[in-house]
């Protein structure tokens, strides 16, 4: 777990200078959902907020708003198993980088605190609100035990879904197309299906 933090921010002064959280964890389909107003089915479409199997978001702690969801998107619950797999920023109101924490969930600060920091569990209302953002939230977790620095990586430590510089067997290659959201897995095959087609035109 690294915890960084820059030379000259104090704890006491944090709450004051925080204006944004941008967290990114991987979106695994099987530990991550969401489903549609709250308790209803499961939404199975493109998966907003999920780009190359990551899931990214920036929150205005101000306002508790998702500033980069979409009305489109509708009411949605969002519940993400995701260990200690996370990265997470704190920005201050000129969004720049004054916290970061890799590892553990902050649940001090992202809901929900009751799952000994596994969980991120979001009710995210079709104008971009988080309904169920703390009023009291509690930054100690990206404070304790942090290494104070001068400048902060912004750079995200991910496992990259496909690496052509590594040579792999049938089974890892499956392991890897797997962690792609299933729209995702549905285009590939059928473009491997398409290709075959063509190569079986070919050899006739």
């Amino acid at each position: 777990m690294a915890k960084l933090i820059l030379i000259g921010v104090k704890e006491k002064e944090l709450g004051e200078i925080v204006h944004y959280l941008i967290i990114y964890f991987p979106y695994n389909e099987e530990m991550c959902s969401y489903t549609d107003t709250w308790i209803g089915e499961l939404y199975e479409n493109k998966y907003p907020l999920v780009a190359k199997g990551m899931w990214s978001g920036i929150i205005n702690l101000k306002t508790h708003k998702l500033l980069n969801w979409k009305p489109e998107y509708g009411d949605l619950y969002l519940q993400a198993k995701i260990c200690d797999s996370g990265t997470y920023f704190l920005l201050d109101k000129n969004k720049k980088v004054i916290c970061k924490l890799a590892g553990y969930i902050p649940n001090g600060l992202i809901p929900d605190s009751d799952d000994c920091r596994d969980y991120i569990r979001l009710r995210i209302n079709s104008d971009s609100t988080i309904e169920n953002w703390p009023e009291n939230p509690d930054y100690s977790d990206f404070i304790e035990d942090a290494e104070f620095v001068e400048r902060i990586d912004t750079n995200i430590e991910e496992e990259p879904i496909l690496d052509t510089r590594v040579e792999f067997t049938y089974s890892r290659l499956m392991e890897k197309l797997l962690q792609l959201p299933k729209f995702l897995q549905l285009e590939i095959g059928k473009a491997l299906v398409a290709n075959a087609t063509e190569g079986f035109e070919e050899d006739e």
